[in-house]
């Protein structure tokens, strides 16, 4: 199959969102206003987008980038960070993750850096084991709570 991974493009908008909401149901309602504050430059969580294309010229997958501070295990005070990586269930298996991710690892070489952050969620055994099979190392594991005070 041929991939081709790109820099995303504002004739790109319908299509990027339609896989983010695939990839995360619950942002159907904010994913089209997300996509268009990207394009107006007013998304400050997204400084990049790379989109991978079938032979037939469908988005098949993306990977967002942001600059974060303080990245816990970074050697780096701000350092270059997955916010969201996802290809289509039928598309998975196929090795369009691991070029999105080298594409990911050349923007943030050319960006003048030499780490890459990203998580999972600790229940997501599947993009856990991806991760580490793509190079990245555990550095921790966190249980966020919250408590209601009353009164």
């Amino acid at each position: 199959m041929t991939i081709k991974i790109r820099n995303i493009q504002a004739g790109d908008a319908i299509a990027w969102s339609a896989l983010r909401v695939e990839f995360l149901p619950e942002i159907k309602d904010i994913s089209q206003a997300e996509v268009h504050n990207f394009f107006q430059g007013n998304y400050p969580d997204v400084k990049e987008v790379l989109v991978a294309f079938d032979g037939n010229k469908t988005m098949v997958g993306f990977i967002e980038l942001n600059l974060r501070e303080n990245v816990p295990g970074s050697s780096q005070q701000t350092t270059p960070y997955i916010e969201a990586w996802y290809v289509s269930p039928d598309y998975q298996g196929q090795g369009i993750g691991t070029a999105l991710l080298e594409a990911a690892e050349q923007w943030a070489k050319q960006q003048g850096f030499d780490e890459l952050g990203s998580d999972a969620p600790i229940t997501n055994e599947k993009s856990i084991k991806l991760h580490k099979q793509l190079g990245f190392n555990e550095i921790e594991r966190v249980v966020c709570l919250l408590k209601p005070l009353k009164g």
